[in-house]
């Protein structure tokens, strides 16, 4: 009776152990291929999407043409509303868009509904009804703790079917956007982020919890993901019918860590602070916060003297986090020590156009050709082309991109550039002259393209001067300067003197202000390039 009872016992345990051990194999089995087990619904594997791009990117070293036709593909997700989302910088200048299921060999012609190229995020539609047949939303969660596991999931390169690898979240912090060099909250995994994963889902348990959006080169498996935080922000961006980005107080900030200076700025019986040194005129914070405020909180969330505030229990990140929380439009309130006083200050978040627009701000660059001289306006697309090599130009320019040049020094609008020379019997001894900041044409100080384009139509006298920053003197000779123009747009097969937003404000202002009689404007002359 006791054997009886014990073999049953044992027998009881077999089975235990036995069941146990299918549930463990299923469940290892389950993420053999790195996929949650909700990714193995049809449906849901489905909602990953390939996006197939043909683009014509801009040529920001020669304006007036593109480099051609090019193509690349990328992934994407459906989420709710029949959207499909996917990064910014998949679909930049695009000319045509496909998109394709897991499962349909069929490619459907997609449309862009937006894009919020700050936080490299788009959002695509696609008319048939047909495609999203067979698919599910994924729907949006919370952002992922340290050391929690997530799938990453798209189409990288190295084969055409979906790919699914799992990584581990390693750090979340304010990091700078490749796209766009915004700085805003991102989380960085240990999967690979290789070209094509960009724009595809990251997953955890179902929900949607990262956009993967670029890698770091020189490290090994080191990739980045757009939170459900900034996801959640540039959805409630959208909601009527508009992007308007993410807001910037427009101020230089510094942490006040040494005990010297927490005295000289009286702060050192209290906690924490920045200190502001630099506030860009015309930002939010302009007129409102002042060199040397320490900045003590933000909407009432303790600053550190490192810059930090809390983030999640025992995490913190850069203060800025807590501004591009809030939407365009939106009240901040800071907490500021001036002169040993601490008060509150009220701002109001509106759009404030940086001094050197990020990447892809306009669809065409700007430019202005005069005596074979080409001008345009320095901006993130400019930086990025491979032919500013030279150290000089890189650190000249780059002071006004990142340096305390991009807070506005002498009442700039725009950096205007003279970016190259189209060499020319008019132009001698000026053919390796390019990147070069414009401070001042015939004596007029430069502070707008527009100011560029007009100094450089008024002709005052036999010639005309143009001081750069890093070069003494250009003079033109004004004689036969149409002419001049008109050849060396035929030699260089340029269609026209200048860009099609330059033409349109310039024909509207010389409707205004008509030029004195028996002088022609230079777009008049000749606004298109005649037969060579």
């Amino acid at each position: 009776m006791v054997h009886g009872r014990k073999r049953q016992k044992e027998a009881t345990m077999r089975k235990i152990f036995v069941i146990t051990g299918i549930v463990i194999l299923n469940f290892f089995l389950s993420r053999a291929d790195g996929a949650p087990v909700e990714l193995k619904t049809p449906k849901l594997r489905n909602s990953v999407i390939k996006i197939f791009v043909t683009t014509n990117p801009p040529d920001f070293i020669k304006p007036w043409q593109t480099k051609g036709s090019d193509f690349h593909t990328g992934s994407g997700c459906i989420i709710d509303g029949n959207r499909i989302l996917t990064s910014a910088h998949v679909i930049s200048d695009y000319t045509f868009i496909q998109v394709k299921k897991h499962s349909d060999p069929k490619k459907y012609t997609a449309k862009v509904e937006a894009v919020g190229h700050d936080c490299d995020l788009a959002i695509l539609s696609v008319e048939d009804p047909e495609f999203f047949k067979g698919t599910q939303p994924i729907p949006l969660g919370e952002t992922p703790s340290l050391k929690d596991s997530v799938t990453v999931i798209g189409y990288p390169v190295g084969g055409e079917q979906l790919s699914v690898t799992q990584g581990i979240v390693s750090r979340i912090e304010v990091t700078t956007y490749s796209h766009s060099l915004k700085s805003l909250l991102s989380v960085q995994i240990d999967a690979a982020i290789n070209p094509g994963n960009s724009g595809g889902p990251v997953v955890q348990d179902g929900t949607l919890v990262g956009v993967a959006f670029q890698g770091l080169e020189p490290g090994e498996n080191i990739g980045y993901m757009v939170p459900p935080p900034v996801i959640r922000h540039f959805f409630k961006d959208l909601e009527d019918g508009k992007y308007d980005g993410f807001p910037v107080l427009g101020i230089i900030s510094h942490n006040t860590e040494n005990p010297f200076l927490r005295q000289f700025y009286k702060i050192n019986n209290r906690t924490g602070g920045v200190l502001v040194s630099q506030v860009a005129p015309g930002s939010p914070a302009g007129g409102v916060v002042k060199k040397e405020d320490v900045i003590m909180a933000v909407d009432g969330i303790p600053i550190a003297e490192d810059g930090t505030v809390s983030f999640r229990e025992d995490e913190r990140v850069l203060f800025t986090y807590r501004i591009h929380l809030k939407q365009m439009g939106d009240p901040l309130t800071l907490t500021v020590v001036r002169d040993g006083n601490e008060s509150a200050l009220t701002i109001k978040l509106m759009p404030f156009q940086e001094l050197v627009p990020p990447a892809y701000f306009y669809q065409e660059p700007t430019y202005y050709v005069f005596g074979g001289f080409v001008f345009t306006i320095l901006s993130n697309d400019l930086l990025k082309e491979e032919v500013i090599t030279g150290m000089n130009d890189l650190l000249n320019l780059h002071y006004y991109n990142m340096g305390p040049g991009r807070m506005r020094p002498k009442g700039r609008k725009e950096i205007v550039l003279l970016l190259n020379v189209l060499p020319d019997e008019a132009n001698i001894g000026y053919h390796n002259v390019m990147c070069q900041i414009v401070d001042r044409v015939n004596g007029k100080r430069i502070k707008s393209f527009q100011d560029l384009v007009l100094a450089l139509q008024a002709k005052p006298g036999p010639f005309t001067s143009i001081e750069t920053e890093q070069y003494a003197k250009v003079l033109l000779d004004n004689t036969g300067n149409e002419e001049t123009n008109a050849r060396i747009l035929a030699n260089y097969h340029i269609p026209s003197l200048c860009s099609k937003d330059v033409a349109e404000w310039l024909e509207g202002y010389l409707k205004k202000n008509p030029p004195p009689s028996g002088t022609v404007p230079p777009q008049e002359s000749s606004t298109t390039a005649p037969a060579a």
